[in-house]
This record gives structure tokens, sequence and C-alpha cells, in this order.
């Protein structure tokens, strides 16, 4: 019905799961609307590998609510995984076959039978650039062939919500902005839920509509990437102009006023700062009244990865 507002693809409420003495998720809440591109983003070891296998219904947790696509996969594991489309971080192609024969494969597994099957093949081999390759067989191919091939598969019946680990490993950046068109496609298209893991923050910020920071098993940070870097405690600015130099910002600093600061020698001098966010409005101001002529002020955008690190406290990768 018009205006009717479909339920979550993904929803977890305090979901604990402990292997031995490692508690890999501790508490894990996250919400996923239906038809985003949503960035799962931690060091390693986060709990990310962890919260995927919980959702395929691999591993069932010790406590907590899950839903995926509106079912719990520790009941029905098999209509989830059957209902999802999957990359992991082995691609799990068979080499002896071609990719049209890999693809054929899966199709009859997925029931696409009949005069659909031949026509879906040829669509995914040509959006992934390897129709002309389609007899060779896959041993022969390239990391970034593989991974073209395989996240193939993983749309081969058009899921609605479709779990993507890793996806750009191996792609040179013509592929990989081919893959992040794709993704972002899905979504706008089709309404294709996308989860998304990767180390390349790049990617995550050319695709992503939402992303989740994870930290020891918790989310420590979720929403769009500039409410992540609005989120932080410091702000960075660029400041410049006669009379800026170490005396003054040394004199800040001790007092309080701002947190850090580089200075630059030049004609004028200019420095980068960081200040609590409550100490910016008044930045400028108080700059003045030590001397400074002043003639620049400005916020600095923080790229996603200094916001990760700072949320994740420096440790690890993405």
């Amino acid at each position: 019905m018009p205006g009717v507002v479909p339920p979550p693809a993904i929803e977890l409420v305090d979901v604990a799961t402990r292997f031995d003495a490692v508690q890999s998720l501790d508490g894990l809440t996250l919400t996923i609307e239906a038809g985003s591109v949503f960035g799962y983003l931690g060091p390693n070891g986060a709990g990310k590998t962890t919260t995927i296998r919980v959702l395929l219904g691999l591993v069932r947790p010790d406590a907590g609510q899950v839903r995926v696509l509106g079912l719990d996969p520790r009941v029905d594991g098999h209509r989830v995984r059957a209902a999802l489309g999957v990359l992991l971080e082995n691609d799990g192609l068979y080499d002896r076959l071609t990719p049209w024969q890999n693809l054929e494969f899966h199709a009859r597994i997925r029931r696409i039978d009949g005069p659909l099957r031949a026509p879906r093949l040829e669509e995914l081999l040509r959006a992934c650039g390897l129709w002309e390759r389609r007899a060779d067989r896959v041993a022969t191919f390239s990391k970034g062939m593989r991974q073209k091939l395989a996240v193939a598969r993983a749309l081969l019946h058009r899921p609605r919500l479709v779990l993507l680990d890793e996806p750009f490993t191996g792609l040179d950046p013509v592929a990989a902005a081919e893959l992040r068109a794709s993704i972002t496609a899905l979504a706008r298209e089709h309404g294709t839920t996308v989860l998304l893991t990767t180390h390349d923050l790049a990617h995550v910020e050319k695709t992503c509509d939402r992303v989740a920071v994870l930290r020891d098993g918790r989310v420590v940070a979720t929403g769009t990437i500039d409410e992540l870097r609005a989120g932080g405690s410091d702000a960075e600015v660029a400041v410049g102009g006669a009379g800026l130099d170490e005396a003054v910002l040394a004199a800040m600093k001790a007092e309080g006023i701002i947190a850090g600061y580089a200075l630059r020698p030049g004609t004028p001098p200019s420095a980068r700062v960081t200040c609590g966010r409550d100490r910016r409005a008044s930045l400028g101001a108080e700059l003045v009244r030590r001397g400074v002529a002043l003639e620049e002020l400005t916020t600095v955008r923080a790229s996603l990865e200094d916001t990760f690190l700072a949320l994740v406290g420096s440790k690890g990768t993405p």
C-alpha cells in the first residue's frame, strides 16, 4: 500500500555471543532499514564476521533477538540463507568450471529454470565484464575477475538483502567503480538492502547511505557519514593571520581554550588547531583579542578515516 513503511531488513537487539573466553558480540543492537546501502565497520576482531554468521543462522547467539527480513535465523535459517545473496571471504567458485557453468550450477540450486535462466546469466556476465570469458575456466582468472564473478553469483536470484564481505578485494579502480555503481543501483532501482564490510573507507564514503562502527562487539556509532563526522568531541580548525605565533597558541592551550595545535610559519602564519566544539564559535574572537589579525577561520572536514580511528581508539583496520 502507498505510504506503508517496509519493516527493517535487519534487526539485532542486545545480541551476545561468546566463544570460550572471548566475548565476540556484547549487547549488539543495530537496525538496518530496507533499501539502504549500509557500511559495517570495525577493527579486526570487533565482531563483524560473527555478526554475519549470526545473520545467516550459522552461529546461534547466547542472548538477544535477531530478525532478518522478518525471520529468526535460529528458527528459519534455511529460509534466511535461501533469501539472501552472500559474498564471504572465500569466493566459493569452482575452478574447473567456466563462469557460465558456475552461475548455471547455482541457478539450478536456486530453481531459476526454463526461459529465465539463460537471459539472467547473460545479463550478469555482461554486467560484470566477463561475457567474453564465459567459456574459460575460472582457474585462469585473476583475483579481480573471480571477485566480480562471485558478486554476480550473489545477485543471481535477485535477493532482497545482500551481504558483501570485502567485495572490492582485488578489483582495479575501474572495476571497483563499476561495482560501486552496481551496488548503488541495487538499492535505488530495486530496493535491495546491502550490508557492506570493507577495509577501504573510500568505498564506504562513495557508496553507503549509513554506517555503523563496531568496537569490542558493540556498536559505538551509527548514522550517515556526515553525522559521524559531526559527532566527534573535537573540531579541527584552520586559522591564519598576522600575529599568530607559538606564544599565542601555547597560552591558549595552557588555558584549555584549544586542545592542540600545529603552527605553520609563513606570510601570514597559519595553524591547525583542535578545540572542543563548544569552543569553536568563540575561537575567532579569542584570537583577535590576543592580537591576531585574523584572515582565515575554517573548520576542517574530518575524513571518515579520522572519525573511524577516533571511535575505535586507533587500533586495527576497519
